[in-house]
């Protein structure tokens, strides 16, 4: 077994170096951009459109990347990408406007879901059926250890100059390495089967639904949160500490989430944590108002990262259940895309609220839409048909929340013509 995974390390360590190094330097840029607009004292609805803007450059980036790599080839195509980024990167402290700032997003969106797609249709290509599993499990872990990993790299510099930029164009353009020096084969992007979101939606309300509304949580949380943090007393250093926890919760839960959503309706289960995302995010805020030390506060926050970080990769487990096997990459397309245009709107209303409201408004906001989702849900299942036995239901798979777009290497898309194929006439949820 050690032999297998030291052998599945070997064949993607490039890829997963190059991972490591532009999703630390993507995160560092997420952490710095806002705190730079709330000390430039921009209101926090302008902060709210400025980062939106990057997941609409994910979303289009999403279906619009592939055309690149396809017709350039993927070393070049990811070069490429992580080049512009790199010069986006700089670009923020060149063009210090709200309008520069949206399209320089915009831009920074687009180029990181160009280079996911790249690096995972690499990492599919590079395994077996059998070792797919592990490949998305070393890179989830690669994805969410350099996420929290680049959020503390915000306390080497102070937040006004220009470090910090620079230090995320140099992580970026350091991923370059790794994949430029590669010898590894151009994997085949084609799509499989094309399905309508109706058709989708049709089979699993429940998932389509849920995908946006965790869209919006993810969104509006990573887009304002470190402002949230800033605006109710916390230091840079405790903000950005605050955000790692949450990365590393989303991290540690996936496995017992999976087993609880395996073994039990997974509705019953996505119902339960929405209830915790709302609880625990409405608890921290209080705890916070009432002085809690710093150490309880981290806990809290790890079981909060836990709990919003699941409820995507549930609604793709909650559809995947209603769906024949050949639709899978064509649903996960249409769910991400659902996911994108809620982490868009996401931090648009949540900026509007705590604008007119004040910083409080911002727990409530994501404990509102969170509770609010899991009393639909509850609802489908008292108004539907019982839920699918355990023999018909796919396994959970973990799939990075920030960042959704492992399509490629989710086990469960494999092509399958088998009897045991599920009909797309199964009961909705």
């Amino acid at each position: 077994m050690a032999q297998n995974i030291r052998e599945t390390l070997a064949s993607v360590r490039s890829l997963l170096g190059g991972t490591v190094a532009f999703m630390a330097g993507n995160s560092l840029l997420g952490v710095v951009l806002p705190l730079r607009m709330e000390a430039a004292d921009y209101p926090v609805s302008l902060i709210g459109v400025i980062m939106a803007a990057y997941y609409m450059g994910l979303a289009f980036g999403g279906f619009k990347a592939k055309l690149v790599i396809l017709r350039i080839g993927h070393i070049r195509a990811f070069s490429a990408f992580a080049a512009l980024t790199a010069a986006t990167c700089l670009a923020y402290d060149v063009f210090f406007s709200p309008a520069a700032w949206v399209v320089l997003r915009v831009i920074n969106g687009f180029c990181i879901a160009g280079m996911t797609t790249s690096i995972e249709s690499w990492l599919n290509e590079r395994s077996s059926n059998e070792s797919r599993g592990r490949v998305l499990g070393f890179y989830m872990l690669a994805f969410y250890l350099a996420t929290a990993f680049g959020q503390t790299l915000v306390n080497v510099a102070p937040v006004g100059g220009s470090d910090h930029l620079m230090l995320a164009s140099a992580l970026i353009g350091l991923s370059l390495i790794p994949i430029a020096m590669t010898r590894l084969g151009e994997p085949n992007l084609e799509d499989i089967r094309v399905l309508g979101i109706r058709e989708i939606y049709k089979a699993s309300p429940a998932g389509v639904i849920g995908a946006g509304v965790a869209g919006m949580l993810v969104g509006s949380f990573y887009a304002l949160a470190i402002v949230y943090a800033r605006q109710i007393g916390m230091s840079v250093s405790e903000a950005a500490m605050f955000m790692s926890i949450v990365v590393l919760g989303g991290l540690g839960f996936q496995v017992p989430v999976g087993i609880l959503a395996d073994r039990f309706d997974r509705r019953i289960v996505m119902s339960g944590i929405l209830i915790a995302v709302g609880a625990s995010w409405g608890l921290l805020s209080v705890s916070i108002a009432n002085g809690i030390a710093l150490a309880a506060l981290m806990v809290m926050a790890l079981a909060f990262g836990g709990a919003i970080s699941s409820v995507y990769p549930l609604c793709v487990a909650q559809t995947f259940d209603r769906l024949e096997r050949r639709y899978y990459v064509a649903a996960s397309g249409r769910l991400l895309m659902v996911y994108s245009i809620g982490a868009t709107i996401g931090p648009l209303l949540a900026s509007g609220l705590m604008s007119v409201y004040g910083p409080s408004s911002f727990f409530l906001f994501e404990s509102a839409i969170a509770i609010s989702y899991a009393i639909f849900v509850l609802f489908r299942v008292w108004a539907s048909s019982p839920h699918l036995p355990v023999g018909e239901r796919e396994k959970f798979i973990p799939l990075p929340d920030i960042s959704p777009v492992a399509l490629a290497l989710d086990p469960r898309t494999e092509p399958e013509t088998s009897a045991s194929d599920k009909a797309t006439d199964a009961p909705t949820a």
